[in-house]
């Protein structure tokens, strides 16, 4: 397959013991995740080059994702650390019998969704890739991410990078700014080769 390069939102998850309700019990447990970077992990432990760009929080809790990721093999080396942002999270409720998961988001104005195109230099991030690898939620986040992403898959078709594209639509992410989510999403589908 060859090099892949993801480029999406790092999160942390805060979730409930068990099947416990969010504010049930006095401790959360804490996950890294994303969905950009679920996939790359995953093609990471199946024995592929992977690597991460983004941008985190430069502090403990920014260190501690990168940490997380190089554990599973993806490269970090491209993944910005802002010392004045702040990670995304997101709580997790996990179902129970009739009760469906529930999903809190607090990623508003995070490290990454203030990132913009030119915090990112694609000819050099895509330097020896064959794919990046995209979702929907990035450019869900706000303008400046929304430019962000269209620069990469625009880089990435300039390069002869492949480009593989999770739609992933959020319609709250979207009204969040008023984005057009139709006009974005329709450009990252035309520059992809493989949408899912």
């Amino acid at each position: 397959m060859g090099r892949v390069v993801c480029f999406g939102e790092l999160l942390l998850r805060l979730g409930a013991p068990g099947n416990e309700l969010l504010m049930q019990s006095p401790q959360l447990q804490v996950h890294v995740g994303g969905a950009e970077a679920n996939v790359g992990v995953s093609l990471s432990r199946f024995g592929h080059d992977v690597a991460m760009v983004s941008t985190v929080a430069g502090n403990a809790l920014g260190a501690h994702v990168l940490g997380e990721l190089r554990r599973h093999g993806v490269d970090t080396r491209s993944v910005r650390q802002d010392p004045d942002g702040r990670m995304g999270l997101y709580f997790l409720t996990t179902g129970a019998v009739q009760r469906a998961s529930e999903v809190v988001y607090d990623r508003a104005d995070s490290a990454f969704a203030r990132s913009t195109a030119a915090d990112y230099d694609w000819p050099v991030l895509l330097q020896g890739a064959q794919w990046l690898h995209l979702s929907g939620v990035s450019p869900a986040l706000g303008p400046d991410v929304a430019q962000a992403t269209l620069a990469a898959a625009r880089a990435a078709r300039a390069l002869g990078v492949r480009v593989s594209f999770d739609g992933n639509f959020r319609p709250k992410l979207w009204q969040r700014w008023g984005g057009d989510a139709q006009a974005i999403l329709h450009e990252l589908f035309a520059q992809a080769d493989i949408v899912f």
